[in-house]
């Protein structure tokens, strides 16, 4: 009786650990790819982006941003602008193209580009004003 009572308790912690063993197989990534940030550039070139990425960038008023969006899969949201401020870009469902937007005033910008099962590869590249 003893151990047959020993027998069930160690199946069932076998049975549990394969239950929380296997419990993440079969989740999906929401990110598989490159990420660089720095003060002039954000850029991601990904397999998977099924979330929000963000990047901040100092800028200075009439700084121009270069924005490259290319995508073989899915879409993206992009918003770019000052904390608290209304943005000076902002799109929805982004599929692929390319524009420059102006800084209209000196600040901490703030980027956020939000997948949605998009496969491709985003950039915002500063081009600073060139002061004669």
């Amino acid at each position: 009786m003893i151990k047959r009572g020993i027998t069930k308790k160690a199946i069932t912690a076998i049975l549990l650990a394969m239950c929380f063993l296997l419990s993440g197989c079969g989740k999906k990534s929401n990110f598989d790819g490159s990420r660089i940030s720095g003060e002039t550039v954000f850029r991601m070139e990904y397999s998977i982006l099924d979330k929000e990425e963000s990047a901040e960038m100092k800028l200075t008023e009439g700084d121009q941003i270069q924005v490259h969006i290319s995508h073989t899969a899915g879409n993206v949201d992009v918003i770019v602008g000052e904390n608290g401020e209304e943005p000076i870009y902002k799109g929805t469902e982004q599929e692929n193209a390319d524009f420059i937007l102006t800084v209209p005033e000196t600040g901490c910008y703030h980027i956020s580009v939000t997948g949605h099962r998009a496969k491709g590869e985003i950039s915002f590249t500063c081009i600073p004003l060139k002061e004669n």
